[in-house]
């Protein structure tokens, strides 16, 4: 795993080919003793990266926390859900629900897809009502790269906590790569894909990656049928243009799972493999991302990159999503019967041009660009939302859905979005480099009520920028400060107010400083950060009047985050990385029990202020390699006064892997070692419960 200056690139002898690459940067690997590294020991900080700088910077020149998870390193620990890997960097936490597509994140102390964007590479899709569902896989990714801190100046709105790039494997031009994998594993699992990549001829190359995966459950309607692709053509006339056109997505007919009732607000353990939604419950997502990207190399200072998209996402939800213990506590209540669907259609543009040359004499890199996109979403539902029915907490038949309210077209929002930016990298000295920053973007949201035929509109033009300064005071230490600044939207309906017209974008600054440096001795390498993010513009309810709602409530976050990687002996890997912050509200006011309530100095929903990962992988024979990990949630509260909360938990994992060639490889993977009950999200009256005890045994072969 490459965390910030954790780059780990190598891979052992069983692990898959290095990526082929058309013409752009090739990362180097590192040799010791003529052999690879097994994952999670090289050392990177003069690798580049995608997430932090268009600016093609090296993790050491980037004056920002970046982490970035190889598909060797996701390969090694056997993660196979996109957001698995983001989850194991320094301070990312899941906070998973069906309707944000169970891939919402938690970063710095603020939650959910509004405030954590992700990418897929570099190109971002419109949130929707607070839902993303692509991608799901691990298995077409090349790596998932991860910025901390406020990245509106790079991605727009929404990006307060971190951006989180899933970077697609890319055709390849050097030689044929050939790959597989199979697995089987507990509660009726069935994994398998294929990857194809190389060169055609001598102006075409392709990429091919297909995956399905099959699942029972580890409860009744939880089963799950998943089906993944990811097919790329390049073409290359001349050395110095190349186009790619692509097509990515998935089927994903999701786990029926919303959560497990509370028994006096603790979980009861005899109803904890219970799932009390209705028997033709219906959770399903069809994503298609359609790219057609051409780069110019003009001259060997310029060159020019224009991608063009469109991106389809279908969406259906048929649940009943809330239970509660009667009185008597033999009975459950189940409320909320919700159908809705999503038709969701961006099409979007982005173009920049890169520039290398001299300020004053000092060697400048710039980058300027303009993005552009619109978004269309159409909202089916059965608001509000009725329906009610009573089973035995235990003996039950599930029943079919029955809501009194029809299902029709409610609501459609348009969103058009407009955006000119530049970034820039000057040399100072040999040793002192300055990289800057700034975004303006034009948002127009139209929504329409297709009930009442209300529309409303309104129009924001927020500016964010960042600045930088990064002193590499030896080959072994450089430091670096930051100033940068970001807007988020209110709530989640295409990453903007839902209708809600009268208020505009939260706004936040972050102020980080940061170190990042090597140990050769026992071929280590760590970062570490400190910040502040404070958040303005959060609505709160007038303490005079409660029925009035004031835009004046604020949320600050100081933290701190440490992360190392080393191989203090030969085939003995260590990764580790913890984060701690204080995450507080200021200025906030809630309505309890008819009157305005201050929040002042509670903690944010669904944040942990404690939070650690660890993996370490030994070679213990040749061909034999040991994994073990652990990774640490602190508590989180549930609501704002912090009166409920979701337990901290610790979930340990292991690995044996069996390396019978260079070409074929067998892994033995047991998650949640401990068999541990645990909530990685929920509410003051439903937990939703991470796995117990999974066994997985996958190989994985190169041909």
């Amino acid at each position: 795993m490459r965390i910030i200056s954790l780059t780990l690139l190598l891979s052992s002898a069983g692990t898959f080919a290095q990526e082929g690459s058309a013409p752009a940067v090739t990362l180097s690997t590192v040799e010791v003793n003529g052999e690879r590294v097994s994952p999670g020991s090289s050392l990177g900080l003069d690798a580049e990266q995608e997430v932090g700088s268009r600016l093609s910077l090296t993790l050491r020149e980037t004056p920002a926390s970046v982490s970035v998870m190889s598909s060797e390193d996701i390969a090694d620990r056997n993660l196979t859900r996109a957001q698995d890997a983001a989850v194991r960097m320094p301070g990312i936490t899941e906070s998973p629900a069906p309707g944000n597509g169970g891939t919402a994140l938690v970063a710095r102390g603020f939650v959910g897809h509004n405030s954590v964007v992700q990418l897929v590479d570099g190109m971002r899709q419109a949130v929707a009502a607070g839902t993303v569902t692509y991608p799901f896989s691990t298995w077409p990714l090349a790596s998932v790269e991860v910025l901390r801190g406020p990245a509106s100046v790079l991605y727009g709105d929404g990006a307060i906590g971190a951006a989180v790039n899933y970077v697609m494997r890319k055709p390849a031009w050097d030689r044929s790569h050939r790959e597989a994998f199979l697995a089987a594993g507990s509660h009726g699992l069935l994994q398998g894909g294929i990857g194809l990549r190389g060169p055609i001829n001598d102006a075409t190359a392709y990429s091919m990656y297909l995956d399905t995966e099959h699942s029972d459950g580890y409860r009744a309607l939880e089963d799950m049928k998943r089906r993944n692709y990811a097919l790329a053509l390049s073409l290359r006339p001349t050395p110095s243009l190349m186009a790619t056109f692509s097509l990515d997505g998935g089927v994903n007919a999701d786990a029926r799972y919303f959560g497990t009732p509370l028994r006096g607000k603790k979980l009861d353990d005899s109803v904890k493999r219970i799932n009390y939604n209705v028997s033709d419950a219906v959770v399903r997502y069809d994503d298609r991302l359609w790219r057609a990207k051409v780069e110019y190399e003009a001259s060997p200072q310029v060159r020019l990159r224009n991608e063009t998209y469109h991106v389809t996402s279908d969406r259906h939800w048929r649940n009943a999503e809330s239970y509660a213990f009667d009185r008597t506590g033999g009975s459950v209540i189940r409320e909320d019967y919700l159908e809705i669907l999503h038709a969701l259609q961006q099409t979007g543009n982005r173009f920049d041009v890169s520039v290398n040359g001299s300020v004053a004499g000092l060697p400048s890199r710039w980058v300027a660009g303009a993005d552009w996109y619109s978004t269309k979403l159409v909202h089916t539902n059965n608001s509000p939302y009725r329906g009610e029915s009573s089973v035995d907490s235990y003996a039950f038949d599930h029943g079919a859905f029955d809501s009194p309210d029809p299902t029709t077209p409610g609501r459609q929002a348009k969103l058009r979005v407009t955006a000119l930016y530049v970034e820039n990298a000057l040399d100072l000295t040999p040793r002192w480099k300055l990289v800057s920053g700034l975004r303006n973007e034009r948002i127009k949201l139209d929504d329409s009520n297709l009930r009442t035929a209300e529309r409303r509109g309104k129009s924001y033009v927020p500016t964010t920028g960042r600045i930088g300064l990064v002193w590499t005071a030896s080959d072994a230490l450089s430091f670096y400060g930051q100033y940068a600044t970001g807007t988020d939207p209110l709530s989640g309906a295409l990453s903007l107010p839902g209708g809600v017209t009268a208020f505009d974008l939260t706004r936040a600054r972050q102020v980080e400083v940061g170190v990042k440096g090597l140990l050769p001795a026992i071929h280590s390498e760590w970062t570490a950060a400190a910040y502040r993010i404070d958040k303005r513009n959060l609505l709160s309810r007038d303490p005079n009047d409660p029925s009035v709602t004031q835009q004046i409530g604020r949320q600050s976050s100081t933290g701190f985050e440490l992360a190392f990687a080393a191989q203090p002996a030969s085939g003995w890997n260590i990764d580790a990385n913890v984060a701690l912050l204080r995450a507080r509200y200021k200025d906030f006011n809630e309505v309890s029990a008819g009157a305005a309530v201050l929040r002042d100095g509670n903690v944010p929903i669904g944040v942990p202020e404690r939070i650690a990962n660890l993996w370490t992988t030994y070679r213990f024979a040749s061909q034999w390699r040991v994994g073990a990990g652990l990774r640490y949630v602190g508590a989180r509260f549930t609501n704002a006064a912090n009166s409920g909360r979701l337990p901290s938990y610790t979930v340990a994992d292991a690995s044996l892997t069996y390396e019978h060639s260079a070409a074929l490889r067998f892994m033995l993977t047991i998650r949640n070692l401990a068999n541990r009950s645990y909530a990685v999200s929920g509410s003051d009256s439903t937990w939703l419960l991470g796995a117990p005890r999974t066994v997985q045994l996958t190989a994985r072969a190169t041909f």
